[in-house]
């Protein structure tokens, strides 16, 4: 079954306006709504003092419309008066200041206080609902990973604490952390500072267990609540919509997912302009991210309908997401938001109903939406698949590269979906994996940008290898290892043999150019070479935009390309028999425009099977039933070459060898 709805917020509106929006919402043939997020004092406005009573009229509304309900468990953020009542779990910031709880996300996740009363109000509310003929699951708070690490004492005591559970004596730690650099050796636990003061940063060894420690943090939070769900009301299934690729925050998601998720959930926010294509393949890739290697459908439990000042997409567009997002394994796309906003942080956010309550014109493009959803349970939906192909992902590295970028000069999630793109071109599925566990059996593994090694991944990947599979690897990869300390041996570190190579010297393709102001005075200004390296590949050169690339010597490896203007000709891509498989070296960062002919390659004799052929701009999946379904994402006609005539279930139009997709189109092709 497909969901259709929307997200709720009815504290915020008067009570005399609530059947109103779900009559409107049962017109539009919703069949879902998500409640009670960002809201906790609506439900106990002082300590102890539950008013549940007003929310209960509202769930009884929506079980009598036969609207499923996706119940928030808003622990985040805290109300005002816990944080005056405890001021200990406000954020503390880099420089050291207590922070007052202005906006939402403005607690210490981490703070034992907070845990006390977040679960205490999280069982409540569970007990309260669990039986109640409208609930169909809970959600696990709302965008876990969001906003501030706190910087307080207590924090740092819990680092300490933390530190102390993974080394076991500090004699391990200042190993791990080569404190003998700069005269930092620690004689104690108790000696350890949180790396962060103001805007000077510590030793990168140091960030990276720092990142961790908030991390597990999180993890730990979200698995209590995650616990709590499956003991108090385990009929009911759960899921939630975190933002674990937060630059600023996040979290190590892929870590302890399993562990966690029931339904895996995300805020679909692909942007208001469709012609972004990063943002619209990011959109996507974390769509697969969250689901991982689960093989469950994934819910867009937000699913962008306008943005700040912005209305929304043009239209047909917020219908070609929807699309895409089913052709991404989604069950369930809820709009965020019902009701433009009147106010808050978030005012001019703008939903299905325009600010004075009336529908919008989007209000009846989720209606076709929700109507056409209704028509495809039949067809093999949600999307259930299990790929051939999968892509490596690492929060530790995604902080690795960003702690240090006078060295990691392109962008570390820039590189994974560049890697990422290249399999959406060909229309082919994925999954994204954790290396240090890998749970299911691929044909290929690509790993992007890995910058961290740690042990268990490098076996993950030697072990893939042997086993008979192909791995491609790009460089920056393989360079620091578990503690972020770069490789004393050959690189890529601790795969050297495995790949057949040595990764040592590189080169940055910037050149210092002189050129003169309007004053006549010379500076000095970064620029491209006039000519990138060149990458000779079968019967074609490709011209990838890097400014890095790394001279590789071939050990037991044969070079498959090389750079054809460079002064070293060094191979730019190399391959290396070991065991049964074949491990394959790509000595510039992940880019689309050299990935994609290498990838191209690979397919036949790896007995890969390539998606539906379109057109650029033109996503395609084939379906359980043997109907595809076509998503032009681009703002021009697309047409598609047919292998045989077919018949569009949405249109009703007849196909004989061409389909054509005006702007934003879709269809589903019967044959």
């Amino acid at each position: 079954m497909l969901y259709a709805g929307t997200n709720y917020h009815p504290h915020d509106w008067p009570r005399e306006r609530w059947q109103r929006d779900i009559d409107l919402m049962k017109q539009a043939s919703f069949n879902m709504v998500r409640l009670g997020h960002l809201c906790w004092d609506s439900f106990e406005p002082s300590e102890g003092k539950y008013t549940f009573e007003w929310f209960d009229e509202v769930m009884d509304l929506f079980a009598a419309a036969g609207i499923r309900v996706v119940l928030d468990i808003a622990t985040r953020p805290a109300p005002t008066w816990l944080h005056k009542k405890y001021p200990e779990i406000d954020l503390t910031d880099a420089g050291g200041n207590r922070m007052e709880a202005l906006t939402r996300y403005m607690e210490d996740v981490g703070h034992p206080v907070f845990q006390e009363y977040a679960y205490k109000f999280a069982e409540t509310l569970i007990v309260r609902y669990r039986d109640h003929p409208a609930l169909y699951a809970f959600g696990l708070c709302n965008e876990f990973g969001s906003g501030s690490p706190s910087f307080s004492i207590a924090a740092r005591d819990r680092f300490q604490n933390w530190l102390a559970d993974k080394y076991g004596t500090v004699d391990r730690l200042n190993r791990a952390w080569a404190t003998q650099r700069w005269s930092r050796k620690l004689n104690s636990f108790r000696d350890v500072a949180l790396p962060v003061s103001g805007s000077i940063k510590g030793a990168p060894e140091r960030l990276l267990d720092m990142w961790r420690f908030y991390s597990d943090e999180t993890l730990a939070f979200m698995h209590g609540l995650s616990r709590l769900v499956k003991r108090l009301a385990p009929s009911a299934r759960e899921t939630t919509n975190h933002w674990s690729e937060n630059p600023g925050y996040g979290f190590d998601y892929l870590k302890q997912y399993g562990d966690i998720i029931d339904l895996p959930g995300i805020g679909f926010y692909p942007g208001t302009n469709p012609e972004d294509r990063r943002a619209l393949t990011a959109a996507c890739f974390f769509m697969d991210h969250r689901i991982g290697e689960l093989g469950r459908p994934i819910w867009c439990l937000e699913f962008q309908t306008g943005d700040f000042g912005g209305y929304g997409s043009p239209r047909k567009a917020m219908r070609m997401y929807a699309y895409l997002s089913l052709l991404h394994r989604a069950q369930a796309v809820c709009a965020w938001t019902w009701r433009s906003m009147l106010g808050g942080e978030e005012q001019y956010v703008f939903g299905l109903v325009d600010h004075d309550g009336e529908p919008g014109w989007k209000y009846g493009e989720f209606k076709q939406i929700a109507e056409e959803f209704s028509l495809l349970k039949e067809r093999g939906l949600p999307r259930s698949v299990t790929p051939d192909v999968a892509i490596a992902y690492s929060f530790e590295s995604l902080k690795v590269a960003a702690g240090n970028p006078s060295y990691y000069k392109t962008d570390y999630t820039d590189q994974v979906l560049q890697a990422y793109e290249t399999l959406e071109l060909a229309n082919l599925d994925c999954n994204i994996v954790n290396l240090r566990e890998l749970r299911l059996n691929y044909k290929l593994l690509v790993v992007p940008g890995h910058v961290m090694m740690d042990d268990a991944s490098a076996a993950t990947i030697r072990a893939f290898v042997e086993r008979g599979g192909t791995v491609v690897m790009t460089a920056y990869s393989a360079k620091v290892n578990a503690h972020n300390q770069v490789f004393d041996t050959a690189l890529p570190g601790a795969l050297s043999d495995v790949f057949g190579i040595r990764a040592g010297a590189f080169v940055r393709t910037r050149s210092h150019t002189p050129s003169e102001n309007a004053g006549g005075l010379e500076k000095t200004e970064l620029r491209l070479e006039r000519e990138r390296p060149i990458v000779a590949f079968g019967e074609r050169e490709y011209e990838p935009p890097i400014d890095y690339y790394e001279i590789v010597e071939t050990r037991t490896a044969s070079a498959a390309a090389s750079f054809v203007n460079t002064l070293e000709r060094s191979p730019a891509i190399t391959r290396n028999r070991y065991g049964k498989g074949e491990a394959i070296y790509v000595a510039v960062p992940a880019s689309t425009a050299i990935l994609q002919p290498l990838l191209a390659s690979l397919y036949a004799s790896l007995g890969i099977e390539p998606g539906p052929a379109t057109p650029p701009g033109v996503a395609a999946r084939m379906l359980e039933d043997g109907s595809t379904l076509y998503v032009n994402t681009t703002g021009e006609d697309r047409t598609v070459t047919l292998a045989r005539p077919g018949k569009g279930l949405l249109s009703g139009a007849q196909y004989d060898g061409k389909l054509t997709l005006s702007a934003y189109e879709i269809d589903l092709l019967t044959t």
